[in-house]
């Protein structure tokens, strides 16, 4: 077990990963290895009693490995000074001559940068352009010009990286005369957090007047800007409390969902028969592609696609089990009619077929195909995915184990049996890592 599924740290901020193993299990003559991204990426490795050298040069000198509590099987690798590169997905393996395991998680490192300032750059006629400037900001914000009379207003941004990796940013604006309140926010994309200055455009701006007119307008002006700061304040508090209000429920009903799912766990084993020559069954809960096919025996039961079934099939009743896909870029999960013509090597893998499927091809590209291809985007991307069937109620639910959420849910209006179902695909030397279907506790 690891820490929780999403870290977020401040830039600068140490941070702490804590593995443990359950139940209690001495660490000192295992190998553990912590990770980013990938496998054979290496953040820090401890073997044969002793630390290693990471692979990566910027985490050399930046981390310390405790082994005060491996004989209870606890194992912690403290981070200093988190820079924005070091956003990601982490993991930490425990390796032993009987059996290893592997848990993972996301860091998310932060950067609030300053207030936006507004200048006003030129004349353009008789309009005029105003520049918004704000900068130190990771990862990118999100930068809107707006009014409160109606959408965000089309604009052109320029972005800047500084040597730190972080964001600068400038957009600018033509307006008109009269147009009122003008607001620049700039947005946090991951800690929901805003900050927005305000201007007054009046046409006065626009005329020739005497140097009293002009004192009189700039005292107006610095008034407004008093009273934008303290509304922006205020309105940033609020919203805030609104948000994590609604993120925390939001959160808590996804959570129950799986928790009520999970009271429905089935044990499911692959099915030999059915597999693709090209696939490798190992213990009838693990799958792995290879481009070398095996030999098999002919059987109506296996598939000329890189897919396989379970030996267990449902037809009435709920049923919940989880399927661990590490970090492979291409699969299908899911489940199959179990009368699918599976001599057919090109077809659509949608309801209307006989498929109800979760898939991922490439990074971060999650879809479905219901009956057209729909683009998921979860929050952190799955490890390991719960799959829940409820033939009560005419549905199946993908859930991502990593954060609890639901992702997706889909109809089933099928009548017959239907089988847990697993897809592989392998591109050149893609690195790959089996899948496997995991116990449920």
């Amino acid at each position: 077990m690891g820490p929780e599924r999403f870290l977020s740290a401040s830039r600068g901020q140490d941070v702490e990963f804590s593995c443990v193993l359950s139940p209690e299990t001495s660490a000192e003559h295992m190998e553990v290895r912590f990770f980013k991204n990938q496998f054979d990426v290496v953040v820090h490795l401890y073997r044969d009693g002793k630390d290693q050298q990471a692979t990566l040069p910027e985490y050399q000198g930046r981390t310390t490995f405790v082994k005060d509590s491996l004989a209870k099987g606890h194992a912690t690798l403290k981070l200093a000074k988190v820079i924005p590169s070091d956003t990601g997905l982490y993991g930490c393996w425990f390796n032993s001559p009987t059996c290893s395991q592997e848990t993972i998680w996301e860091l998310q490192v932060t950067e609030v940068g300053t207030s936006p300032l507004i200048s006003m750059l030129e004349f353009v006629g008789e309009d005029i352009q105003l520049t918004c400037h704000t900068s130190g900001w990771f990862p990118q914000p999100i930068v809107n010009w707006k009014s409160p009379q109606g959408p965000p207003f089309p604009s052109e941004s320029e972005t800047k990286k500084s040597q730190h990796d972080l964001f600068d940013v400038e957009t600018s604006l033509t307006v008109q005369k009269s147009s009122g309140s003008i607001a620049c926010s700039v947005q946090h994309p991951g800690l929901s957090e805003e900050l927005e200055s305000t201007v007054w455009i009046r046409e006065a701006i626009f005329q020739p007047s005497p140097w009293n007119t002009v004192s009189i307008s700039l005292s107006a002006f610095c008034c407004v800007i008093y009273f934008a700061i303290i509304s922006m304040k205020i309105s940033f508090t609020k919203i805030q409390a609104k948000l994590k209000e609604i993120l925390d429920k939001e959160e808590k009903v996804g959570h129950a969902e799986w928790r009520t799912a999970r009271k429905h766990a089935v044990e499911v084993t692959l099915d030999p028969e059915s597999a693709h020559p090209e696939l490798y069954i190992q213990d009838l809960r693990s799958v792995y592609c290879k481009d070398v096919a095996q030999a098999v025996e002919f059987s109506e039961k296996r598939f000329t696609r890189k897919c396989v079934v379970t030996s267990q099939g449902f037809s009435e009743g709920k049923h919940y089990w989880e399927v661990d896909v590490g970090y492979n870029k291409r699969w299908y999960l899911g489940v199959c009619r179990d009368d699918v013509d599976r001599k057919e090597k090109h077809v659509t893998l949608s309801p209307d077929n006989g498929y109800w499927l979760l898939g991922l091809w490439g990074n971060k590209q999650y879809f479905t195909i219901n009956p057209q291809t729909v683009n998921l985007f979860p929050q952190t991307p799955p490890r390991r995915v719960g799959i829940f069937l409820d033939l009560e109620d005419g549905a199946i639910s993908f859930f991502n184990i990593n954060d609890g959420s639901r992702i997706l849910t889909l109809d089933i209006k099928s009548q017959g049996l239907l089988r847990p179902y697993i897809q592989l695909q392998m591109f050149g030397k893609e690195w790959q890592h089996p899948i496997f279907i995991c116990p449920v506790s």
